[in-house]
């Protein structure tokens, strides 16, 4: 990491205040930053999350437990508490990091470690991203995906994997309006996956961690096109090529004529590989899923939105090359 060696040391209560109001974020592919005004916190006020898996893998939140399904609300278990504060991902270091600020809200050059125990739980008061684990089976050898999202005509949810601003109906202009407000283009998503035995008890193999970008061709001043994220190691992107999955924006759009409960909704494309991890019959994967505003992406400024309001999907595709049958899970 670098310039850690340069903290200032400052009372506890104007610490606190200052992360608790103050956000990070990159501007352009420079090294210079910017970050947010008092009065423009973001704060993600709803936020519909779902989790879904093809026939023959099951989901679930407790590996002992019976409560085995194929659809999961995250954002019901995370009982109603989606507050996100920009953070930023470290490869080297394998954990979230915060900005540090001084009294007059200028950034130190040095970075808060954080913790999925105090700051990905929504119990705590000083969250600043969402970590829920998952774990999931099969009956046979699977290999597991994401699956793109898929165009509908009518209604919002769809299916496959998106993330979007939330249509909210405006009574007066009679049209909705994107709750995102900008927001959806600098969240991230991601994945450590971790093989355990059946019973949870993870194996000698090392977590591999994978971050979705949803958006990514999309920007908020209104240009299109690809720009890659910096970390804060130094590296040009969050993360190996080989394990950022990149889509292109999902958009939707009023019906002809205009309904309140009837939109058009186009699907964006992932331009990369979507495969996250092979299971078999005789194992778990332990999937813990992160949710976060992405500091350095280009899109995190004071140009986003408060209040904002997202509708995410998540779901999982499963390639069994091509065996037939399925071994039922006891």
């Amino acid at each position: 990491m670098k310039n850690k060696s340069n903290k200032r040391k400052q009372p506890n209560g104007i610490i606190l205040y200052f992360y608790v109001l103050l956000i990070l974020a990159v501007l352009f592919t420079s090294a210079t930053y910017t970050w947010f005004t008092l009065s423009k916190t973001p704060w993600v006020s709803d936020m519909s999350i779902y989790i879904n898996s093809p026939i023959g893998l099951e989901l679930a939140m407790n590996p002992t437990g019976d409560e085995w399904t194929q659809q999961l609300d995250i954002s019901r278990l995370l009982n109603n508490v989606r507050s996100l504060r920009p953070v930023t991902w470290s490869e080297d270091n394998q954990r979230f990091y915060g900005a540090v600020y001084s009294l007059d809200g200028r950034l130190t050059g040095d970075w808060q470690p954080l913790s999925d125990q105090q700051h990905g739980s929504p119990n705590n008061y000083d969250m600043h991203y969402i970590a829920a684990t998952i774990y999931a089976r099969c009956g046979q050898k699977m290999e597991v995906s994401l699956s793109p999202a898929v165009d509908v005509a009518e209604g919002v949810k769809g299916s496959g994997t998106f993330v979007i601003g939330k249509p909210i109906w405006d009574g007066e202009q009679l049209q909705h309006q994107n709750g995102g407000k900008g927001t959806e283009l600098a969240v991230r998503v991601g994945f450590r996956i971790q093989k355990t035995e059946l019973d949870g008890t993870p194996k000698e193999d090392t977590p591999v961690f994978y971050i979705y970008e949803p958006n990514s061709d999309t920007h908020k001043d209104g240009s299109a096109g690809y720009i890659e994220t910096p970390s804060i190691d130094g590296d040009d992107s969050l993360i190996d090529a080989g394990r950022l999955i990149q889509q292109t924006t999902s958009t939707w759009k009023e019906s002809d004529p205009v309904e309140q409960n009837v939109l058009i909704r186009s699907a964006g494309e992932f331009v990369t590989d979507t495969t996250l991890f092979e299971l078999e019959p005789t194992e778990l994967a332990k999937i813990t899923v992160y949710i976060w505003l992405e500091g350095q992406d280009v899109d995190c400024t004071n140009e986003i939105g408060h209040e904002a309001q997202l509708l995410m999907s998540l779901q999982f595709a499963g390639d069994t090359s091509g065996q037939s049958g399925m071994d039922p899970i006891e």
